[in-house]
């Protein structure tokens, strides 16, 4: 099923023309969507997102099985569910509560997963595949967001453009759904050619240095730290990245502006504002919202607006008419169409809403091409789920709890660790630091780190297939740094901590 409120983000004439078809996106004009997204107020993307979020529950209610049930589990008559008020009432999902409880075909409309089109794969906590049904509205939407970007910010209807994808191919997510959205609009006569290296950086350099300079510009989408290795490999090649006019389609995870800055100037960019665009989006729902140059330069200039503790979250603006948010105790949930519809789900990312409205000083528009687009904010701090992030892999605890509880280790380690994943300093290098307690009368020693290394990464490969993927491809950049401490050290294992906290947001 197609989200019905896609047709106002079309031309009147075309409206008649939307039909269940992923072929509709033929009648898709951006330049029409585009000035709508400039002339429409705040207030009517907040009414046109409260609609779109109750047609959906009222479809969902009915011709879910699985959300039908947890309906009636909860003891909600979706007769009574009328406004946007009865609305914000409704039970939160999650995949525990909600998705891990029902087969694949029970979740998706009228129980029928064969009617979708495409199917992805993320890796569960288990490491257990969790396969996501992706039906035309997903593709369609993300099509309509891939065009409005490459034609806004990066020009490419007008600059002969090489897009190279380095997101992972195969069954993950990312380089798929960008892959199609891409050519979709490729087949409208932009100037665009697209090659697919994944996540491999000799291809992709080899694909540069031959094809690069037959192009007006390079878009090189990827997971952050990997294009920033192609950067400094192609460096240490003696590429002159000052030849090509580079620009970046960033996803999966946040960075900073000090990060930011290192790779522009790496790649000789000159537009901070429009040579680089972050997606902040999940395997589940496909892309939640993205970047603009508005997002970039609240973000370096005015921090204030959305800042916590210090932290500074990635900041993007998202469609209510393809997505509903709510801010709900400081995590961003979601209702959106889909293979699997979502009403009401919760991923666990910590963040906010902000109303275009909301924003106290915006620049002048002329800073902008006074494309300045009208749509809500969406900021995102991190997982509230103690995952943590390595080159785009979800890395869950359990892929470190199960290295550490093996009989060898019983007398050495206690079992409590924190993981996060770090920068170095100088040359922003990513890496995922695991700090580890040690058993009282047990004394830390380059053998038992090594050791512990050695078991730790041999069980990620096993439990993880994302980063048995991602270790393959980047090797030894993958693996972890461990640290040991003595125990109860106040640092990371405070004895008198009620839980013990499995990963740190640095």
């Amino acid at each position: 099923m197609y989200n019905p409120y896609l047709k106002f983000l079309y031309k009147p004439e075309a409206r008649q023309k939307l039909k269940n078809n992923i072929g509709d996106f033929a009648h898709f004009d951006a330049d029409y969507c585009s000035k709508l997204l400039i002339s429409k107020e705040p207030e009517f993307w907040q009414k046109a997102g409260e609609k779109m979020a109750l047609t959906l529950f009222r479809a969902a209610a009915y011709r879910v099985p699985a959300y039908k049930d947890f309906l009636k589990r909860n003891k909600i008559n979706p007769v009574k569910i009328k406004t946007i008020a009865d609305f914000s009432k409704l039970p939160i999902i999650d995949k525990k509560n909600y998705l891990q409880n029902y087969p694949v075909e029970k979740l998706c409309w009228d129980g029928k997963v064969e009617k979708n089109t495409l199917l992805a794969v993320s890796s569960g906590s288990s490491g257990v595949p969790f396969f996501w049904p992706r039906g035309d509205n997903l593709e369609l939407e993300t099509s309509i967001y891939h065009e409005l970007f490459l034609r806004d910010i990066f020009g490419a209807d007008r600059h002969s453009t090489l897009f190279i994808i380095t997101f992972s191919m195969g069954i993950y997510i990312a380089g798929i759904i960008t892959l199609n959205s891409v050519l979709r609009a490729a087949q409208k006569s932009y100037p665009l050619t697209v090659i697919t290296p994944g996540i491999n950086a000799d291809d992709t350099l080899r694909v540069i240095k031959e094809m690069g300079q037959k192009y007006e510009q390079i878009i090189l989408a990827g997971y952050p730290p990997f294009v920033k290795d192609i950067l400094e490999q192609g460096e240490r090649e003696k590429i002159n990245w000052n030849n090509f006019r580079m620009k970046f389609l960033f996803a999966t995870e946040g960075f900073s502006e000090t990060w930011r800055d290192y790779a522009l100037q790496k790649a000789g960019s000159k537009n901070i504002l429009k040579d680089s665009l972050n997606i902040y989006g999940s395997a589940d729902a496909g892309i939640l919202g993205h970047e603009t140059p508005i997002c970039i330069f609240l973000r370096r200039e005015m921090p204030d607006l959305f800042q916590r503790n210090n932290r500074l979250p990635t900041l993007t603006q998202y469609n209510p008419l393809l997505k509903y948010f709510e801010e709900i105790n400081g995590e961003a949930i979601f209702s959106c169409y889909g293979g699997i519809p979502f009403v009401r789900y919760n991923i666990h990312d910590t963040g906010g809403v902000l109303n275009f409205g909301e924003i106290a000083k915006i620049p002048p528009q002329k800073a902008f091409n006074d494309k300045i687009w009208k749509l809500p904010f969406l900021y995102v701090f991190s997982k509230s789920d103690n995952t943590s992030s390595l080159y785009g892999v979800n890395i869950y605890p359990e892929n470190i709890k199960t290295a550490l509880e093996q009989a060898q280790f019983n007398k050495m380690v206690t079992g409590k660790f924190v993981m996060t994943a770090r920068n170095k300093p100088n040359n922003h290098d990513q890496y995922l630091e695991i700090n580890i307690e040690l058993a009282e009368a047990c004394a830390a020693s380059k053998k038992l780190l090594d050791k512990i290394r050695r078991v730790i990464i041999r069980n990620l490969q096993k439990s993880n297939l994302e980063y048995g993927r991602l270790r393959q491809s980047i090797g030894a950049k993958a693996d972890p740094k461990i640290i040991l401490w003595p125990q109860n050290h106040a640092k990371y294992f405070n004895p008198q901590a009620i839980k013990q906290k499995w990963s740190l947001n640095p």
